[in-house]
């Protein structure tokens, strides 16, 4: 509803307004009139109206008067002027001061109808066009945490110049003062114990959770912008609006670390490390400190969990060509794996890391990468071995779950724990693989029996040596080969003394025996009978 009022000196004019039409069918409310400018402005005032029709000659205060007056206090009020010819000048200044329309007397309610039709078309685009407004601030207040985020990602990449930072940074509000800028960077321990017993399970609840808190502790102290980064990190950027002693600062820095550590702790129950930059003098120097601070918090590797690492106090640590790569323990790693041996595999795995940190002390980055060649290097051995399987499919993920581990502790046990499955399930295939080779032997044997064969035509089979062939298959037959074979020459030899009339000597001869006399002895010996003796036993 357009809300209208009626100004004239007339009643009569007035009420012949309001009996008209019926206004409301029009959308139109008339909530007031008055018989001149003054009693009109109390009532614009109290009504704040869409629409006032006014005569232009009226006692106190006149309608051009009045035009200018009402447009102060309801600019979107559009004013209809009813004027006779010898007042036309009058509306011409009211036009000019912005009123809306006039209408000369005498007039039809058609003709007075007609414009205040149009004024209604004008108050409606008006208010479509402070919709759209309103919905663009709107739409400006909630992408401006999305602005922000997009512009402190750029910042932290190093690509904007002093002048950038400085208008950006007053074009989007943040909170960063002119001196003393300096990096944090928050960390979650162990993301595997959060999934587990953390109060809030969900990463980005939580992140969303401790950037509130480290708000909360930054906001009397320091200026304080916070962004996320693609590894789950918070990177806090601090500053100052007062100079202050560097070394003091830092003090600072490390009390408000502490309290963050300290406020997750209790009231999430996840453990934290913080990583804390250079502190600069300029603002281009934010994207170095945040480097630094993502360095530092990394060195939580050999601190251990809930450390404050400042990056000024990271002694230098081993580079690549310094390090000494135990290529002696890899072997013998895998020399383990490949008999079998689960316990001395992973003791192996332990000497492994131990040499390269009590020796070398490498970057935590480096680090990693040594344990991931060693990976690598298992891998490989299990393709060289034909015992790769599933594994291989892992290979893509190794390097993120070894990024995981942030302590010495937990880079170990990762380690142990993947070497002692490696190792079980290379045991498991390669009983799988004896229990293959046993059976592919027996089969030859018990299909050739009849031939003349020997331990080195069983082994030549299977692929492999003698006498590596021989302990094997003593390990899962508890027979030697060839009182296996002689087992199986013997069976088929008292089929045939029962089912035949053959003599003996073509029996020994079918069976795999040219000797006849020897295969007598050996007969007598596992049957307790001579061949002849067995077959006299049979029933006719």
């Amino acid at each position: 509803m357009y809300k209208m009022i009626l100004v004239d000196d007339s009643e009569r004019v007035r009420n012949g307004l309001k009996m008209s039409m019926d206004w409301s069918k029009h959308q139109i409310e008339i909530v007031g009139e008055a018989e001149d400018g003054v009693e009109a402005m109390e009532l614009i005032m109290d009504q704040k109206p869409d629409l006032i029709i006014s005569d232009v000659l009226m006692p106190h205060m006149n309608g051009l008067e009045l035009t200018e007056k009402a447009l102060c206090i309801v600019p979107h009020a559009k004013v209809i002027l009813l004027s006779g010819y010898d007042n036309f000048p009058y509306v011409q200044t009211a036009i000019r001061n912005g009123a809306f329309d006039y209408l000369l007397k005498p007039s039809t309610i058609e003709e007075l109808f007609a414009i205040i039709e149009k004024a209604k078309q004008s108050l409606e685009q008006e208010r479509s066009q402070v919709k759209d407004v309103v919905q663009l601030r709107q739409q400006l207040l909630h992408s401006i945490p999305v602005l922000k985020e997009r512009y402190l990602r750029y910042l932290l990449s190093g690509q904007m110049s002093l002048l950038d930072i400085r208008n950006r940074c007053d074009y989007l509000d943040l909170s960063i003062g002119s001196h003393l800028f300096a990096c944090l960077v928050v960390e979650i321990d162990d993301e595997d114990a959060v999934a587990q017993s953390a109060r809030i399970r969900d990463k980005q609840l939580l992140l969303f959770a401790f950037r509130n808190i480290v708000e909360e502790l930054l906001r009397e102290q320091l200026y304080a912008e916070i962004v996320e980064n693609y590894d789950n990190q918070l990177i806090v950027i601090v500053s100052r609006a007062e100079p202050m002693e560097s070394k003091y600062y830092l003090e600072l820095l490390q009390a408000i670390a502490r309290k963050i550590k300290y406020y997750i702790q209790t009231y999430y129950k996840v453990s934290v490390s913080i990583g804390i930059g250079g502190i600069y003098d300029e603002p281009e120097w934010i994207p170095e400190s945040s480097k630094q601070a993502v360095e530092a918090v990394q060195y939580r590797l050999y601190s251990g969990k809930e450390s404050i690492v400042y990056i000024g106090d990271v002694t230098y640590q081993a580079s690549v060509e310094h390090t000494v790569y135990p290529y002696d323990l890899e072997k013998r790693l895998c020399l383990a794996l490949k008999i079998g041996d689960v316990h001395g595999a992973v003791g192996y795995a332990r000497q492994f890391l131990r040499a390269i940190v009590d020796d070398f002390t490498p970057t935590p980055d480096h680090l990693r990468k040594i344990c991931l060649q060693l990976v690598y290097a298992l891998l490989r051995q299990l393709i060289e071995w034909d015992l790769s399987d599933g594994n291989i499919m892992e290979i893509t993920a190794l390097d993120e779950q070894i990024k995981k581990r942030k302590t010495i502790e937990q880079l170990e046990m990762w380690l142990l724990h993947y070497v002692n499955d490696l190792a079980h399930s290379i045991e498991k295939k390669m009983q799988q693989r004896h229990v293959s080779i046993v059976q592919k032997a027996i089969s030859f044997m018990e299909s050739q029996y009849a031939q003349d064969i020997s331990l080195q035509d069983v082994a030549d089979v299977v692929y492999l040596t003698p006498n590596y062939f021989a302990n094997l298959f003593k390990e899962r037959t508890n027979e030697t080969v060839l009182n296996f074979l002689a087992d199986i020459r013997i069976n088929k030899a008292k089929q045939l003394l029962k089912q035949s009339d053959l003599k003996i000597f073509d029996i020994s001869s079918q069976v795999g025996y040219t000797d006849a006399k020897y295969f007598g002895q050996v007969f007598r010996k596992r049957v307790g009978v001579t061949p002849l003796e067995y077959r006299k036993m049979q029933p006719n």
